[in-house]
């Protein structure tokens, strides 16, 4: 089962006040198939200070993720995400990114980066043939003209 582990900070006080709560989305059947998971809320402690947090092992699928970045603050901030359904230690943030929207409308358009690339790129066939070093960390998006 997933674990999700990562550092909350408000770039001062390391998660002084700070709390996290996992609510799952929609009732749903259990990876296991032996219970029903409903919308029950799992609250994390986090380490007020480094910030840490560490979640039990949760199952696999959509949940909301509610972070209240200090005690003045008493709503928490509500995220889409997925859990994995691999075994380990995941980040909390690459899920919060995934389950973001993209950003407004840009001209150069969107991509969202799962960190496997820096940039992205657009060249035809012919420019790309033509490189005589591609760079290993541009995504490069190959068109016919």
């Amino acid at each position: 089962m997933p674990i999700l582990s990562d550092k909350l900070t408000d770039g001062a006080k390391l998660g002084v006040g700070a709390e996290i709560v996992f609510t799952v989305r929609d009732i749903r059947d259990s990876v296991a198939h032996d219970a029903i998971l409903g919308p029950a809320r799992t609250t994390v402690p986090v380490n007020a200070t480094t910030g840490l947090f560490t979640t039990p092992a949760l199952d696999p699928g959509p949940y909301w993720v509610g972070i209240r970045w200090s005690r003045s603050n008493p709503t928490h901030e509500l995220y889409p995400i997925e859990v994995p359904a691999e075994s380990g230690t995941f980040r909390l943030w690459p899920l919060i990114d995934a389950g973001a929207p993209p950003p407004p409308a840009e001209s150069d358009g969107f991509i969202r980066n799962g960190g496997g690339f820096a940039r992205g790129e657009r060249k035809t066939i012919a420019e790309y043939a033509a490189m005589t070093a591609p760079d290993p960390e541009t995504l490069y998006v190959i068109f016919e003209s």
